[in-house]
């Protein structure tokens, strides 16, 4: 789609209070979503330095999937083109970060891996940041503060303050010395709720 294309539907989602997010790699299709008005990229595997930098211009966030290598593996690839393609993201969120794009942590998960649930699979992609070195806190940040702004919800949802939901989930240890720790919960609660108790 050209960016006209793009802005005409950034403009009617809009008339709804709803945002556009584009599958992309990169490329032309990249730039005409960015110039388009898009609220974010998904994907983004192909996206270059100029790609990055004007998407930190535009304020487009980039929800960049960042599979593990067992993601790639259990979807088929070869032990080499898994390996490349981790590093590929590897290199991508390491740039965006540096970039300083904002980065909001989601998943497009397609594949099921021995023994895990979706949500467990999708925590895979949390090995990808932490070879990517991206800080804990960043990490935690894109899964809660940014994802509530890129979906509109930042106003009631996404940390923890008074007037905002208490969406609240409680850890085994702390997620900002092994961001991995996330998937430890002993406690959620949920607008104010427990829902549950270990």
């Amino acid at each position: 789609y050209n960016v006209e294309d793009i802005q005409a539907a950034v403009q009617e989602a809009g008339k709804t209070g709803l945002k556009v997010t584009v599958h992309v790699m990169g490329g032309v299709a990249a730039r005409n979503a960015i110039l388009g008005g898009a609220a974010a990229i998904e994907h983004g595997f192909d996206l270059d330095d100029d790609l990055l930098r004007l998407m930190r211009r535009h304020g487009t966030f980039l929800v960049g999937t960042d599979f593990s290598f067992a993601n790639w593996y259990a979807y088929g690839l070869d032990s080499t083109t898994a390996h490349q393609l981790e590093q590929r993201g590897i290199d991508r969120l390491q740039r965006a970060y540096k970039a300083r794009v904002k980065l909001a942590f989601g998943t497009d998960i397609i594949v099921d891996l021995p023994g895990l649930n979706r949500l467990q699979t999708n925590l895979q992609e949390l090995q990808t940041w932490k070879l990517a070195n991206i800080p804990a806190a960043y990490t935690l940040q894109t899964m809660t503060l940014y994802a509530a702004e890129l979906l509109g919800v930042g106003e009631t949802k996404g940390v923890i303050a008074p007037t905002y939901w208490a969406d609240i989930i409680a850890l085994k240890s702390s997620p900002l010395l092994d961001i991995t720790r996330v998937e430890q919960v002993k406690f959620v609660m949920k607008k104010g709720q427990v829902v549950r108790l270990d």
